[in-house]
């Protein structure tokens, strides 16, 4: 993206000192160094202006000594152990702590200045040449630093070190400082910032809209599946989540609202619906089949009632096709071909793979339990137009194991061995990932002393294209954690793993990806599983890189979205950088004439205030509760007609009640005939009360497929509005301001050609024009779905239009 950088130009009189290279190092002069400004998205070199090197003591290993005194540790140096873990294990050896010194990096680098205001956001963050934070690909801090964009008002602790009492924040100034990067000489750094930039929505649980798990706490969330095309979690709830329930059912929940949007029973899941009388945790299993809005789902139920593995849809929990398990088997993980979708498992009976292919034209299902070798890891691989494959890999105790591609040409399956692995120091591969980019096959293992070997391998005949060792190595399909699979999500080029710092008493797990082009690892997100937590349930994780957010469930009820610090710089136009350098020189965006049509978009982003558009005029239904006045066709008509609870009506407006049963309104009549047709714009005043998470306005619904659409209030964070569409093609708008308690009005327009499009109190306007995929709707209301309430509000004002133009929204949703 192109940019300016503006600064003085070097001092000539004299050469620029750079920092002093030399252990330890410090900050020399830097006067006469240019200082840029960034308009725009542009790459700095940062330059060191305080603090230097510092030398700490670290551990650098134990020293075995005969013990003299039996009775404890405390006449040995702190740290000091006994040899195996105790006493009686050591043979009397006392291992004794041995230290030694380290130069770590106390700096402040000086990034940019912001003579605008406006803050730099941080896209990527270069030490020494390697890419430590990365906004864009989701690499979340590996290094330890803190950025400043300019607006901060803190003193950074480098600096009140080195400053003291007069030290100052650098407003005005990006700035990175390290604090702990080992160096022996100062480190060079690059960063890349941006004052055009949009940030991702916060942190934050998805909230139940049905009754809460609360069962077996081991029980939730084993049942789980994501499909990252739909951004939505698919989770199994039955008896040992939610004990009163006599079927099981499938919640989708939707990642990016943060929110359950349904739930559905599973058609021919009652024999399986069993509590924790029978089984301790769950164990139905889902595997989402990406974009489709089917899964794959094996019922288990009593340990005498035969499993069934069954194709649902995920709109209606209807059962598609189906197979009464013969065996003993788990299913791991599928892929689309052609019309044909396979699936692999294992067979635990026979020691060989499962395999399942479904057609959705014929609406069978074949199962096929002793289909290809049986080989317990398995990820997915090529897809071609004469085959599609998986990738798999042998374990055992003995220090070696092989890679084998297992091809599916639409009639036989073929096993062809690659490579394989010796020296191993664990049972097998500890990742085993196809990368659809670069065309490789990476394999990674854990090797004798300690080595973390990596291969490169062509699918195509074997070879090894490239080998190398790093320090550090994940996971990502291993024999002890199977299901992993589909709940990493790589971006090509990339392959995500977990990892454990090994630590028996309290251990550190991480999300780490290997960069495969440039073979090196960065650190995702840390701290993902709770200290002290069974690392089994590590593999319930859910990451996904393209999306830059992780989701974890892990000894609660409910599942968290984890969002890295994501940044994505955005397209500016040239009118709006010659504006920003124009304000340098003194003019005002209103002194400034810009002539032609490529010049692109105003500079002020913030629309103005519109002016306010009198929804009454020429609307079907006006229906002033206020006032208590309603007209159809601009003839009086009587609220009775309309809606089904008209005792609710009171000087506030039209009254829901707070999470009643009976605390919606629905709509009656001739008015829910044309709420219906889903070709309108409908502009609602309300009086919002709370802060508390979720207002539903407008809730219409069609029980068969549990489509619908809704317009609400929601959010724990921020309270913005959306507005969606449910159903086999969904649609969604967001207003993401701030609609917290008061009097607030909204327009939104739902049309089957033009997409939806809405606008609150004459906000910018949000659309989606997505073509619609959605069942006829059955019921109107208003607080809710047809059972039960949200927050209490008053809607106040009600007005029915024919569609109009995106361009009238804000002036209808404008608050006079």
């Amino acid at each position: 993206m192109p940019f300016f950088r503006f600064g003085p130009a070097p001092d000539t009189t004299k050469t620029v000192d750079p920092v002093a290279a030399a252990s330890p190092y410090s900050v020399s002069k830097v006067l006469g160094r240019p200082i840029p400004i960034v308009i725009g998205t542009g790459k700095v070199d940062g330059i060191p202006v305080v603090g230097g090197a510092i030398s700490a003591s670290i551990s650098t290993g134990f020293t075995e000594v005969k013990a003299t005194n039996l009775s404890n540790l405390h006449d040995y140096p702190a740290g000091s152990q006994w040899k195996n873990g105790s006493y009686f294990d050591s043979g009397g050896i006392v291992l004794v702590p041995t230290y030694g010194t380290q130069q770590t990096t106390q700096l402040g680098y000086l990034l940019a200045y912001d003579p605008f205001g406006d803050g730099y956001e941080l896209i990527r963050l270069e030490i020494n040449d390697t890419v430590v934070f990365d906004a864009e690909n989701g690499i979340g801090a590996s290094e330890t630093f803190r950025f400043y964009g300019g607006t901060q008002t803190a003193v950074d602790p480098i600096t009140q070190a080195v400053i003291g009492t007069k030290a100052g924040a650098w407003q005005g100034f990006a700035m990175v400082f390290l604090s702990g990067y080992v160096a022996s000489s100062a480190p060079s750094v690059k960063a890349v910032i941006s004052n055009a930039s949009t940030d991702t929505p916060a942190d934050g649980d998805i909230v139940w809209t049905g009754t809460a798990p609360s069962g077996v706490i081991d029980a939730f969330p084993h049942g789980s599946a994501y499909d990252p095309s739909e951004s939505v979690i698919y989770q199994i709830l039955q008896p040992t989540d939610i004990p009163s329930l006599s079927q099981i059912y499938l919640a989708v929940l939707d990642v990016d609202t943060r929110q359950e949007r349904y739930r559905v029973p599973l058609e021919g899941s009652e024999p399986y619906a069993v509590g924790r009388d029978v089984n301790d945790s769950q164990l139905t299993i889902p595997i989402a089949m990406t974009g489709t809005g089917l899964l794959l789902i094996q019922l288990w139920g009593a340990e005498a009632t035969p499993r069934l593995s069954g194709i649902y849809d995920s709109a209606t929990g209807h059962l598609i096709a189906s197979q009464i398990d013969t065996a003993n088997m788990m299913w791991f993980t599928g892929q689309q071909f052609g019309q044909l979708w396979v699936f692999i498992g294992h067979n635990f009976d026979a020691g060989t793979g499962v395999t399942g292919i479904f057609d959705p034209v014929k609406g069978t299902f074949d199962v096929d339990p002793e289909g290809v070798p049986g080989r317990y890891q398995v990820v997915n691989g090529r897809v071609t137009t004469g085959f599609t494959s998986f990738f798999t890999a042998t374990s055992s105790f003995t220090g070696d194991a092989d890679i084998y591609e297992l091809r599916f040409d639409g009639d036989a399956w073929i096993s062809t061995l690659l490579h394989s692995l010796t020296g191993l120091s664990g049972l097998s591969a500890s990742v085993l990932w196809y990368d659809p980019l670069t065309g490789y096959l990476v394999v990674g293992s854990a090797l004798d002393g300690s080595i973390n070997r990596w291969l490169y391998i062509d699918p195509e005949d074997g070879s090894v294209i490239d080998t190398f060792d790093t320090a550090k190595m994940g996971f990502n399909s291993v024999f002890t954690l199977p299901r992993l699979h589909n709940r990493l999500i790589s971006r090509p080029g990339f392959v995500m793993m977990l990892w454990s710092d090994g630590d028996p008493d309290e251990p550190a797990y991480e999300i780490i990806t290997l960069d495969i082009q440039a073979k090196t690892i960065s650190t995702f997100a840390t701290d993902v599983v709770p200290p002290f937590t069974d690392a089994t349930r590590f593999s319930y994780l859910i990451a996904d890189q393209g999306r830059s957010l992780w989701m974890s469930a892990l000894g609660e009820y409910v599942w968290t979205v984890h969002r890295q610090p994501n940044t994505i710089p955005g397209s500016v136009s040239l009118r709006w950088m010659l504006t920003k350098i124009m304000s340098l020189a003194g003019y005002t965006p209103e002194e400034l004439t810009f002539d032609g049509p490529d010049w692109g978009g105003d500079p002020d982003p913030e629309p103005d205030d519109p002016d306010p558009i009198d929804p009454a005029v020429d609307a079907v239904w006006a229906l002033d509760f206020l006032a208590e006045a309603y007209t159809h066709l601009g003839i009086p008509v009587t609220l009775a007609d309309i809606i089904d609870k008209p005792a609710r009506v009171g000087a506030s407006g039209l009254e829901i009640l707070q999470e009643d049963a009976d605390g919606v309104v629905s709509a009656i009549g001739d008015f829910l005939t044309d709420l219906l047709t889903l070709n309108w714009t409908i502009v609602i005043e309300w009086e919002e009360l709370t802060s508390s998470f979720f207002t539903e306005l407008l809730f219409l619904f069609e029980p068969g497929n549990h489509h619908s659409m809704a317009i609400d209030r929601f959010g724990s964070v921020g309270l913005p509005m959306q507005g969606y569409e449910s159903g086999v093609q969904g649609r969604e708008v967001n207003n993401t301001d701030t609609f917290g308690p008061g009097v607030h009005k909204v327009a939104f327009t739902s049309t089957a050609i033009s997409g939806i499009s809405m606008s609150t109190d004459g906000c910018a306007v949000s659309s989606d024009t997505s073509p619609r995929d959605i069942d006829p709707m059955v019921t109107a209301s208003f607080g809710g779905p047809p059972d039960g309430s949200y927050n209490a509000c008053f809607i106040r004002k009600i007005y029915l239009l024919p569609p109009r133009d995106d361009a009238d929204l804000r002036g209808l949703s404008a608050l006079a």
